[in-house]
């Protein structure tokens, strides 16, 4: 990836380095993502050998997102419930790096997930978090912050170039601790049926990317904590074409990560009747 910052596995992150075809998403072609949202946890109370081995933002850090109305945030569904949503799980808006106080906070005060979300077989792995501000809400107006469209036309076919963006591991493996900066990954949509360790797993409603790179040992990939976070084709007028979904590992030779499908035969309608459903809601089939 490009320092953008982010990765993805089994529920993981987009990362970024050169050695993984990643950049900075600020120096992107694609002028930034300003629809890139940041989904963490408000726990503050970690014990001191585990602020030893990483710091506060790296521990609260869970997922990415995309702003893709006023008030709500489209990611997975395996990055939120209604447990973290009592508990006061949080929104960052505007910022690419985490190590910092950019951006503007909110808090969560609902969530719509897909009623059919498997986690154990990464099925309809879809949400959406309602925000709020509250008393940590500061906009110094330092931030870039905009929605992004979603893309409305036919399912994206094999070998169309996309990006995704997040602050995933760098490196594969449990608590590898996440990146502090947004990073982008260069991808390209590749046909699930060529990778065996997906065989009878992705759905029809998903899609598998790869990185770009001519030689297979180009890993270019998202990872761990990139999860919920955004697929973008590129173009003009970026358009949302993706949710970062999973993964077997991260930045391995000759693989690639699963994404949900956005598209006009994909969740537009569901996306469309969750952010109408009533409060009361928090599973929409």
């Amino acid at each position: 990836m490009r320092l953008l910052g982010f990765s993805l596995a089994l529920g993981f992150a987009l990362v970024a380095t050169a050695a993984h075809g990643q950049q900075d998403a600020s120096e992107s072609e694609a002028g930034g993502v300003p629809w890139q949202a940041q989904i963490y946890s408000n726990f503050t109370n970690w014990g001191e050998e585990e602020l030893a081995e990483r710091d506060e933002w790296d521990l609260r850090h869970r997922c990415g997102g995309s702003l893709i109305a006023d008030d709500w945030v489209l990611t997975a569904a395996h990055c939120i419930d209604q447990a973290k949503v009592d508990k006061g799980y949080r929104v960052r808006l505007g910022a690419t790096n985490l190590d910092t106080d950019e951006g503007v906070t909110y808090r969560i005060d609902r969530m719509v997930r897909h009623a059919d979300w498997d986690k154990a077989k990464h099925l309809y792995d879809i949400a959406l978090v309602h925000f709020v501000a509250d008393a940590e809400t500061v906009d110094d107006g330092s931030g870039q912050i905009a929605t992004i469209q979603l893309y409305d036309g036919p399912p994206l076919a094999v070998g169309t170039e996309v990006y995704a963006t997040g602050w995933g591991q760098l490196e594969a493996g449990k608590d590898k601790g996440f990146q502090s900066e947004l990073t982008e990954v260069d991808l390209v949509t590749a046909d699930c049926a060529d990778y065996p360790e997906y065989a009878g797993k992705a759905q029809e409603y998903q899609m598998c990317a790869t990185g770009r790179g001519e030689s297979p040992d180009d890993a270019a990939d998202t990872c761990t904590g990139d999860s919920g976070g955004p697929v973008v084709l590129e173009g003009d007028h970026p358009v949302l074409v993706g949710v970062v979904n999973w993964g077997e590992g991260c930045y391995r030779e000759n693989s690639a990560g699963v994404y949900l499908r956005i598209d006009d035969r994909h969740f537009a309608n569901w996306i469309a009747r969750a952010m109408a459903s009533d409060p009361s809601v928090n599973l929409l089939r």
